[in-house]
């Protein structure tokens, strides 16, 4: 196989919900500026990056590390309950499953790279049962002690776990900073992805190499 490794954005990418992060920030937003979020603050700006580089674009200032502890927190608390009040969104997007199994059958190394805090990535595995399939050290998400997307550290240290080159490996990613992040993190190839709720339009600002829809269009010919 030319390409050896796939590294997965997970919100908005293996689970469709960024539209319920969406719901969650413009709630906060109106509750700290009193104002609605723009989309081009939302795209630009918060997704793929972490919550801790989020409050200061939100408040206006630094909050002491507790402070935004709590915030991040609260906010996240607020993510699960809507997610878990919605059951028919509770599950990976379309062929992710048997792609995992695909690529694991066939010496394809796969992992994960998120902006998602400790609380939710935990929530996740033990939701949907990742660590089937992803090995615990492949599951890269923010720890606080690395810089959020467009920033390469997040996907290079997930690519690195991987033990392949990046240039041998592909990306998926669903969001502007994450595109930025996978190329300078100096992925072989990069795909987007698009759900429903969210559509193509924010995509089309930024050079893919495929645009997908779900991963019962992503086979073994993407890896030859």
């Amino acid at each position: 196989m030319t390409y050896q490794g796939i590294v997965f954005d997970f919100n908005g990418t293996l689970l469709f919900d960024m539209d319920l992060h969406e719901q969650v920030w413009r709630r906060v937003a109106q509750l700290h500026l009193g104002r609605e979020l723009t989309d081009e603050e939302w795209h630009h700006q918060f997704v793929g990056r972490t919550n801790a580089e989020i409050w200061p674009l939100l408040l206006g200032h630094e909050p002491d590390p507790e402070e935004a502890q709590r915030l991040s927190e609260e906010k996240e608390v607020t993510y699960r309950e809507l997610l878990i009040s919605l059951p028919h969104r509770v599950t990976l997007v379309e062929g992710a499953v048997e792609l995992f199994e695909t690529c694991l059958s066939n010496d394809i190394e796969i992992g994960i790279g998120t902006a998602a805090g400790r609380s939710n990535v935990d929530f996740y595995i033990e939701t949907f049962g990742l660590h089937r399939w992803f090995k615990p050290d492949r599951i890269i998400y923010d720890d606080g002690t690395m810089p959020g997307k467009p920033h390469p550290a997040l996907f290079s240290k997930a690519i690195e776990r991987l033990g392949v080159s990046p240039s041998k490996c592909i990306v998926v990613e669903d969001g502007i900073l994450g595109v930025q992040a996978a190329r300078a993190a100096g992925a072989g190839k990069v795909y987007g992805i698009w759900s429903e709720a969210a559509g193509k339009a924010k995509l089309s600002t930024v050079v893919l190499d495929r645009m997908i829809h779900n991963y019962r269009e992503v086979t073994l010919d993407d890896f030859r």
